[in-house]
């Protein structure tokens, strides 16, 4: 069992006229099984690599992913009926880029690179 333990801190001076902004949110999920994988993604749109099968997990599960290379760009998709078509919406990584989402597996998530020499991913899983 491990606990992820989301912190994000949002100080900001001087952003508008009005005031100063200053606030912290704490988030703690337990998780009872789960891992962090990393991978090389060579598919490119049109072909992606199906990562997570939907069904697979509970909703409600979080997903950590981070572009690890330095070159090319990783989207990651969550639109079962057009996967890597290009025109749903997508989640762009950057090198260097990653997020945390909780996820309803409901929905496949697919990955693909912006070119077929690839880019590192490191994604992990984790259920309650």
């Amino acid at each position: 069992m491990a606990t992820l333990r989301q912190t994000i801190d949002i100080n900001a001076n001087n952003l508008t006229t009005q005031q100063s902004l200053s606030t912290q949110v704490i988030n703690n999920f337990t998780a009872t099984q789960g891992g962090i994988l990393r991978e090389t993604i060579t598919e490119v749109v049109g072909a992606p690599k199906a990562l997570l099968a939907h069904g697979s997990y509970v909703e409600g599960t979080k997903v950590y992913m981070k572009n690890a290379g330095t070159t090319h760009d990783i989207y990651v998709d969550q639109d079962q009926a057009s996967v890597g078509a290009g025109e749903d919406a997508y989640t762009r990584l950057r090198p260097g880029d990653w997020c945390l989402f909780s996820w309803s597996a409901a929905t496949t998530i697919a990955v693909y690179c912006t070119n077929a020499a690839g880019s590192s991913l490191e994604y992990g899983v984790f259920e309650a």
